[in-house]
Order: C-alpha cells, then sequence, then structure tokens
C-alpha cells in the first residue's frame, strides 16, 4: 500500500497531466459525436417534375402603318392599353404646331384667370401638383425621345385635370368654363382630323417592332406541323431586328411554343391539361396555360400552349428562358442524407427519434429529386419481413436522426 502511495506522490505531475489529457479528450469525443448528428423535422414537400428550355412567344399583333418620313408624338404610352379607334399619337406637322399653339393660348389665359380664384387646394389637387412635380424631376434623367414624349403626354394631361379641377370651383358662366369649353372641342376635332393615328383593334401599345409580325399566321397556328414550328424557332433565334414602329397587341390570346427533349417527363404531356410555367428571365414569373397541341418528333416534344388571358409582360418579348412544369408531387419529404439502405435485407429506412434513442422506420421512395425525397410508409407485411416493431411509422413533424456518412 505504501509502495502505491509513494508511486501517486512520486508521479502525481505525470497523472494530472494525464487526466487532463483524458477530459479534453472525453469532451472532444463528446463535441465530435455531436457533429456528427442532426436533428430533421419532417415537413409536406413538393418535387417539380420539370424541363428547362426556351419560350417562343406567339402574338396576335398588328401594325400600325404611318407616315415614316413625318416625325410623330406617342400620345399612348408604351405598354399601356388602348380602345379600338383611340388615338394614340399624332403627326408633329404644321397641323399639329397649329393645335399645339391654340391649346397653349387658351391654356394661358385659363392659367391667368385661375390666379384670381380662392386658394382652396383639394386633395385632388394637391395629389395632382405631386404627380407633376415627380415627373418633371424623371423626365430631366432621361435622353430617349420616346420617354420625353411619354412625360410630355403625362404633364400636359396632369395640368389639364389641374385647371379643370381648379374651373370646377368657379361659376357656372365664367370665363374659365369657357374657355374649357373651347379647348375640348379643339381636342375632339383633332381626334377626327388626318393628323392623328387611331388603333384599328382594342390591345397594348407598343412602339418596337422586330420585322417578325408576319412570320406566321396566328389563327391557323394551332395547325402548324413540326417543321412549321422548327421554321419558326429558326426565325426567332437568328433575329436580331428592334426598330422602332407602332404595334397594337392582343394581350388576352397568346400562344407559347418550347422545344424540349422527349423522356421522363412524357407521361406527363397530355393535350388539354393546365401547366405552370415559371419564366426565369422575367424574375421567375409563373403562369398558367393550357397545351393545345404537342408533337413528337424523333427526340423532341413540340408543346404549343395557349392563354386565354391578361399576360401583358410577354408583349414586347418573343423567346425567354422558362421551366415548364410538367407535374408536381406532394407528400412527405424527407432529405436524401436521412435515407439509409440496409444492404443485407435490401430495404430503405429513416432513424425515428424516440425518447432519448432512436428507431429504425422502413420507408418507400415514391419520387426524388437532387436533395429530398418523398416517402411513404410501407406496408404492414414488410415490417414483418425484416423483423421490425410496426408501432413506429413516419408521419409529419415527426423528428429524424441525420447521421453524417
Amino acid at each position: 500500500m505504501e509502495k502505491v502511495i509513494g508511486f501517486f506522490k512520486s508521479n502525481i505531475r505525470i497523472i494530472i497531466v494525464l487526466l487532463i489529457i483524458l477530459v479534453f479528450l472525453i469532451i472532444y469525443l463528446s463535441k465530435s459525436e455531436l457533429k456528427q448528428k442532426t436533428i430533421y423535422t419532417v415537413v409536406s414537400g413538393d418535387i417539380e417534375h420539370s424541363v428547362e428550355t426556351n419560350l417562343y412567344v406567339i402574338k396576335n399583333e398588328t401594325v400600325i402603318d404611318y407616315d415614316e418620313n413625318q416625325a410623330i408624338t406617342a400620345i399612348v404610352e408604351q405598354g399601356r392599353r388602348a380602345r379600338e379607334n383611340e388615338v394614340i399619337a399624332t403627326y408633329q406637322n404644321d397641323s399639329y404646331d397649329e393645335y399645339q399653339r391654340q391649346i397653349a393660348e387658351i391654356d394661358k389665359q385659363i392659367q391667368t384667370l385661375v390666379k384670381d380664384l380662392p386658394d382652396t387646394y383639394s386633395a385632388d389637387l394637391i395629389n395632382i401638383e405631386n404627380k407633376i412635380l415627380d415627373y418633371s424631376n424623371e423626365v430631366q434623367g432621361t435622353t430617349s425621345y420616346l420617354k420625353i414624349q411619354e412625360y410630355k403626354t403625362k404633364l400636359d394631361e396632369l395640368a389639364y385635370k389641374k385647371i379643370t379641377v381648379l374651373a370646377n370651383a368657379s361659376p357656372d358662366s365664367s370665363a374659365i368654363r369657357e374657355l374649357l369649353s373651347q379647348r375640348e372641342n379643339l381636342e375632339n376635332l383633332s381626334k377626327t382630323s388626318d393628323n392623328t393615328i387611331l388603333t384599328p383593334i382594342s390591345g397594348v401599345v407598343t412602339y418596337k417592332i422586330d420585322l417578325l409580325e408576319n412570320t406566321y399566321d396566328f389563327n391557323d397556328i394551332e395547325s402548324y406541323s413540326y417543321s412549321d414550328f422548327d421554321k419558326l424557332i429558326s426565325a426567332y433565334d437568328n433575329n436580331s431586328n428592334n426598330d422602332f414602329g407602332i404595334k397594337i397587341v392582343d394581350n388576352f390570346k397568346t400562344y407559347l411554343l418550347v422545344k424540349s427533349q422527349t423522356g421522363e417527363n412524357d407521361e406527363y404531356i397530355k393535350a388539354g391539361r393546365n401547366y405552370k410555367i415559371r419564366i426565369s428571365d422575367l424574375e421567375n414569373l409563373v403562369i398558367s396555360a393550357t397545351l393545345v397541341k404537342n408533337i413528337k418528333e424523333g427526340e423532341c416534344n413540340y408543346s404549343l400552349f395557349k392563354i386565354d388571358n391578361e399576360v401583358d409582360a410577354l408583349v414586347d418579348y418573343r423567346k425567354l428562358s422558362c421551366e415548364v412544369i410538367w407535374y408536381t408531387e406532394t407528400g412527405i419529404a424527407v432529405p436524401l442524407n436521412a435515407i439509409y439502405k440496409d444492404e443485407i435485407q435490401g430495404y430503405d429506412y429513416v432513424l425515428l427519434v424516440y425518447g432519448a434513442d432512436y428507431v429504425r422506420v422502413p420507408v418507400k421512395i415514391i419520387s426524388q429529386s437532387d436533395s429530398i425525397a418523398l416517402v411513404e410508409n410501407v406496408e404492414e407485411s414488410e415490417y414483418k419481413k425484416y423483423n421490425l416493431d410496426t408501432t413506429f411509422k413516419i408521419e409529419l413533424y415527426d423528428e429524424l436522426v441525420i447521421e453524417e456518412k
């Protein structure tokens, strides 16, 4: 006993060092063990069966003829809707200059008379003046002729609204109201003159043309063959024209054409069904479209979709990058690294947290992506086959152990 005590006394420093190393080793192994395991809460998830491809926009569009030797002023701005027979632009000729001179003179007289009205500012008037200030600031920062014309049109409209609000505060027989009547008569005469450009149909106004407007027959597009679609795709791919013109686009009826490889999604492609299309070039805008035709030729699918609702965002595009979502599966979602394989008996399983321990729960993978899988519970006969406890099943909000593999 004395020898043991003597040994400890003579080697006390070494023993203390060894104990310290042992403590640090235990802590390290504990932390290492914790790092190797994470807990995952089971939730419902989706897996999309989709294809990334190009989207070709086939529009019902009408190019308006105008005298290209004359400068024009836009009345309806780019991207705005116009009614049938509405004035969307006017020529900047002597007749227009005279009209502008007469309008300016009337507005000058109205402004002079307005100064004598009492300073009663309504909310409408304050709102109009704020908009005038905003547009005035914005126009200072643009060098685009078309944009300048758009701002000028907006400012003219706001100025007239301001005058109208002020005039309504004056007596019925006042000189201001008489001048407003003269102004309205001039505007009506201007709209019916040869100096104006009218819309033949209703739709969205655009001042961009690319010479692809007559490359297809919109009303016959559903009868096109795969070779017709190939020619159309080739024309779109090889066109880089972007010219000034006047065009009306029907945004309530549009066709979308996609060409994709045949393969794993073919079983989901059915004419008459509605599909979601995510357009990555438009900040992942998701639109719904009906598949009206699908042609399988060789290793390619030519899919023609139809949209019958508003899609203003597509008016000025021909080709866009997109993802067609053919089918979406929903179910119990589990990360792939949470699923293990029993190599001996050949079944997949997860580790379900059970108190301070965990148990094996066999699962069937019904679908999977690069990172997750949708799973379901196996039949009880499978449990018995693998000698597992049938008490445990995977459900939403269960907790699973994920061990580093």
